[in-house]
């Protein structure tokens, strides 16, 4: 496979076209911090894709640009790291896979353009190469938190009004409140690369200072509240981003 061709783009399609540079600009910054969080050596080899470095070999993984998804099912099982998949709607499906767990439980996840994608618990927290990147999350001390330090159960916030804030750098906005209101949707069975699912639709409805309303939705496991899907706006001027979970972080 000639790995010179496959590219993932989070560029939404409607957006500047200019944006584009961003990533590029970042790409050697991001393999410097990919390659220190995970060496190497940790990878012997990946039959997938043949590249010099282990760890973008098994994020470039892909089974061909025409499919809906990058990785099968079985592919994404044998993978020895987490993954998930990111898109915008009408646009390109994003393999992503897990580099880095810091010690506030943020999940930090490249594809193989370096794009980077962070979350905490089902929320993106911050972003790096996409339009109006999201460059800080805070939680309000009323959020709920679970003892690993992820925002708790997302069942138990149906009916309640939260409040996290936001820092969107690129647009000198900072401290931006996110007020959010939570509504069960019901149940809702979804499949991820083959494997049917159980949930339950979890509606978060924000608003944000100056700018029109927006709405998030999460699949949580209806046993045990795991989010394996959601379509989130990481702000009010950002398209929705979908992101399935293909493989859970352990």
């Amino acid at each position: 496979m000639n790995t010179s061709r496959i590219e993932f783009s989070m560029i939404h399609p409607k957006r500047d076209p200019n944006a584009t540079t961003v990533i590029l600009s970042r790409r050697r910054c991001l393999g410097l911090l990919a390659a220190s969080a995970l060496p190497a050596t940790i990878l012997p080899g990946c039959a997938l894709v043949s590249t010099e470095s282990p760890y973008w070999a098994t994020v470039a993984a892909v089974a061909g640009v025409t499919h809906p998804a990058p990785v099968t099912r079985q592919q994404a099982d044998d993978l020895p790291y987490a993954s998930i998949l990111a898109w915008y709607d009408d646009a390109s499906v994003a393999f992503m896979v897990l580099g880095e767990i810091s010690p506030q439980r943020e999940l930090v996840y490249y594809s193989q353009s370096r794009q980077v994608l962070v979350t905490r618990g089902a929320f993106i927290v911050r972003s790096v190469g996409m339009a109006g990147d999201l460059t800080r999350t805070v939680f309000s001390p009323e959020w709920p938190m679970a003892e690993n330090g992820e925002p708790a159960d997302l069942r138990g916030l149906s009916g309640r009004t939260l409040v996290r804030r936001i820092d969107i750098q690129s647009a000198a906005l900072f401290d931006i409140p996110l007020r959010s209101s939570f509504v069960l949707e019901g149940a809702a069975r979804i499949e991820i690369l083959g494997r049917p699912l159980e949930t339950v639709l979890l509606r978060e409805d924000v608003r944000m200072p100056g700018e029109k309303p927006y709405s998030n939705r999460y699949w949580l496991d209806a046993k045990t509240g795991f989010c394996w899907k959601s379509s989130q706006h990481i702000h009010a001027r950002s398209e929705a981003i979908n992101i399935e979970i293909t493989k859970p972080a352990g």
